[in-house]
């Protein structure tokens, strides 16, 4: 069988798993070829299960994998934080070691000036 990029849609599957329930239901369903039998569509069908579960539990585990991943990140930048507050702690507000970290030294903002009013 050729492989297909696109996904079926959900109301088409069910549409052939309802069809299956209706070949089991025949008696007498006897096909010429044996691939388009019942023991054949159910094959297919166990698969088409398992892979679905397949599916879930991959959706799962990348779930957790992506709730792991925020974690280790917020942690990561909040220790950052903290490390940058230290720095300012240690060195001042206006060591150059602040401006290493990515910082702006406090010198280097610009001061504000009293505006000229006009009478």
């Amino acid at each position: 069988m050729a492989v297909r990029q696109k996904r079926l849609p959900p109301d088409i599957i069910a549409a052939d798993r309802s069809t299956l329930l209706a070949l089991q239901s025949l008696g007498d369903y006897q096909p010429i070829n044996l691939m388009y039998g019942v023991a054949s569509i159910q094959q297919y069908e166990a698969a088409l299960a398992q892979t679905e579960q397949a599916v879930i539990l991959a959706q799962q585990a990348l779930e957790q994998a992506r709730a792991a991943h925020n974690e280790a990140a917020y942690a990561l930048h909040m220790i950052v934080l903290g490390a940058k507050d230290q720095v300012k702690a240690q060195y001042g507000p206006d060591a150059a070691a602040v401006q290493m970290i990515g910082l702006t030294r406090k010198s280097d903002y610009k001061r504000s000036t009293r505006r000229k009013t006009t009478a």
